[in-house]
């Protein structure tokens, strides 16, 4: 069993499980203008999806937050949503943990994730998008939860099939669901039902500009390097890190998201052909058809 120590106050009271690539920085951004939520030092924390992280115990998850008291304590992690082990972990942790899930049109979200994967040398740039979704069996039957939510981006949109294994173990009226369209089109009027989902009161909140432009990466070496757990020079660096406090200070200093951002450079992409919009159309079909029955959701 996980022991807690450090904030005896701390249980986590809500959290954002995804989809990547749907505007979950938009979402946080507009929710931590709330006084009344504790949002995690970081944006993502990676306890219920990263074996290595869960193994830590609660010691770990606590220790991206500062004591806010009366307030709800969240975090987002966008490998949750297709991550089989995390509804199970999340439940034993929190039963009645609130979830949030925010979902783009399946075909635009898969080329963008498809895109950023390759921007950050995780899929070759010579394997296609199509071609890519042929690898993805191997990937999900072999590949931990990063290597699926890097490489897996067909299955990933398949928002109708990890949402029904939450629905194992949370009740329906413990997510709420929203579209990356409602965001940008109405932010107030959804963060107003997000707000009251959540059981605080309704703001006026401060209009923001795009929070997570498409981007390619300056040195793929280095951000490998930031990524690669298994990475010798990491590995070596990460045992003082062992020692808490050190730890925490560096966690919490967010340096590494800095040094991903300096290495980041603005880019644009083609549109998808119609091979590929084709191909994506029938993918999703028989999923965005259970989605629209059984949720109520369509874009």
């Amino acid at each position: 069993m996980n022991k807690s120590w450090g904030f005896s106050f701390m249980k986590l009271n809500h959290i954002i499980i995804g989809s990547g690539r749907a505007g979950t920085t938009s979402l946080v951004a507009y929710l931590k203008q709330h006084s009344a939520v504790n949002f995690s030092s970081i944006k993502e924390v990676t306890y219920f999806s990263v074996e290595d992280h869960y193994k830590r115990g609660t010691r770990f998850l606590n220790s991206f937050f500062k004591e806010k008291e009366g307030a709800l304590n969240v975090t987002s992690d966008t490998y949750l949503l297709m991550d089989k082990e995390a509804p199970r972990r999340l439940f034993d942790y929190n039963p009645e943990a609130k979830i949030t899930v925010i979902l783009r049109e399946p075909s635009t979200r898969t080329y963008s994730n498809y895109n950023f994967s390759v921007n950050h040398g995780y899929i070759d740039g010579s394997i296609s998008l199509i071609e890519s979704q042929q690898q993805e069996d191997t990937v999900l039957k072999e590949g931990d939860i990063i290597q699926q939510n890097n490489h897996c981006n067909f299955y990933g949109s398949l928002y109708h099939l990890h949402l029904t294994h939450w629905l194992s173990y949370f009740k329906r009226e413990q997510l709420f669901i929203c579209t990356t369209d409602q965001l940008k089109s109405n932010p107030q009027g959804l963060m107003d039902e997000y707000f009251t989902f959540l059981g605080i009161e309704k703001i006026h909140l401060e209009q923001l500009t795009s929070q997570n432009k498409a981007a390619g990466i300056k040195n793929k070496t280095l951000n490998k390097f930031l990524v690669n757990r298994d990475h010798p020079v990491r590995k070596l660096i990460s045992k003082p890190l062992q020692i808490s406090f050190l730890r925490n200070i560096i966690l919490n200093s967010n340096v590494v998201e800095m040094v991903k951002n300096v290495n980041r450079r603005e880019q644009a992409y083609r549109v998808l052909t119609t091979e590929e919009k084709d191909f994506c159309n029938h993918y999703f079909k028989e999923d965005l058809i259970q989605l629209k029955e059984d949720f109520g959701i369509e874009f």
